[in-house]
This record gives C-alpha cells, structure tokens and sequence, in this order.
C-alpha cells in the first residue's frame, strides 16, 4: 500500500505563497481586519501531503473560507487535520452549520489544527476548535461526554459580562479543545449549537476510506 505522505507531489514554501487568494480578496478595503478573519486559510510549514491536500482539495480556483471546512465525511480536508496529529484517534470536523453561524478559518501546522467558527450573536471567531496530542485539563469538571471514546471536560472563566470557557474532549493519542467567548443571555443556546455542529470522526474510518477510494494510507 502506498503511503498518502510519499504519493503526493512535493511543494516548497515559495509554491505555497503562490496559491490563490480567497474570493473577493481584491474587496478587502472598506473592512480589512473582519474579511481577513473570515477569509483566509492559514499556511505554515507542513508535511507535502498537507501541503499537497490543500493545493489540490481546498486551492482549486478561487476558494473562499468554505472551501476549508472540514466536513465529517472522509476526504482531503479532513485529512489534513488527522495529518497533524497523527497520534490522534478522533478528529474534529463539523456536522452542519447552525443558523447564524458561518466557518471563518482554517490553521494546520505539524502537531496542532484549529479552525474558527463566527457567530451572528457573539461575535467574529467567537469559537475555536483545536486538535492536538493532549490537553492540561487540571481544575476542569468533569461532564457529560457526548462522543464515544472520549471524556469531557469543561473550565468556565466568566459568566459575566461574557460567558467564556473552553472544553475538552479527551481520547487516545489526542484532545479537542472548544474555546468559546458567547454573548450573554443567549450563550446556552449558542453553546448547545457549538456542540451540535462540531463532531468527532474516527480516524480509523477516515483511514479506511482514504485506503479503499484512493488506494493511500492516511499514516506512514
């Protein structure tokens, strides 16, 4: 079986700035701070089968910030989140998206992955989801768990003016952490959306699909 990471083409530093600008990256004058938030997806230095995912699944074209969200469902996106973490069991991807929220960035580097998600109600990037190999989760309560496999925490740092916390979701090789600063009063509704959009997908089912569509490992 071929390995997913020696398949792919290899791109250098000077390639990856070359690849396309968003969508409407020519009208960021009139607000430049909050398009540049929603609009881009970051790249750093990254393994070439990451660096090549993004070229080929997410850079086709123009490509706006929707072309990054990393969708429960086997494929290049959610690749490269899995890529990053390769201890990781489970893997952050989002379901659907609540009404009133929309996917603003995309940030992978070896050993970490984040994404963004901007509320109507709280605000630009008022959620980030991270993956990474594990998580200090010393003096957060213990919760409810919600995906199988994995245990969950929660550390809240204010109620007031701002409900702000973040949780964690705790597995092998891994953790996901959910970093939230909701508007009060409608922060229970806006974190149970949180919740209901963001997912956990095995990686041993991303794997196996990657093997039987593509013919690939996901993992050396």
């Amino acid at each position: 079986m071929i390995a997913l990471s020696s398949s792919l083409a290899s791109l250098g530093s000077d390639e990856l700035d070359r690849l396309p600008a968003p969508c409407g990256a020519g009208d960021r004058d009139a607000d430049h701070s909050r398009v540049a938030s929603r609009g881009r997806l970051w790249r750093r230095s990254l393994p070439a089968a990451i660096a090549s995912l993004l070229v080929g699944g997410l850079f086709s074209g123009c490509a706006g910030p929707e072309m990054a969200i990393p969708e429960c469902e086997a494929g290049g996106r959610l690749a490269v989140l899995a890529q990053a973490v390769p201890s990781a069991s489970l893997v952050p991807c989002l379901r659907e998206m609540p009404v009133g929220w929309s996917f603003a960035a995309l940030d992978v580097e070896a050993g970490r992955a984040r994404f963004w998600l901007d509320s109507d109600r709280a605000g630009p990037r008022s959620v980030e989801v991270g993956l990474q190999p594990a998580c200090d989760t010393a003096g957060a309560s213990a919760v409810d768990p919600e995906e199988d496999g994995a245990r969950r925490f929660q550390r809240l740092q204010s109620l007031t003016p701002r409900f702000v916390g973040t949780t964690y979701d705790v597995f092998d090789g891994g953790c996901v952490t959910y970093r939230y600063e909701l508007t009060e009063g409608a922060h229970i509704a806006l974190h149970a959306d949180l919740h209901d959009a963001v997912a956990l997908f095995p990686r041993q089912a991303l794997a196996d699909e990657i093997r039987d569509d593509l013919g690939l490992d996901l993992d050396p």
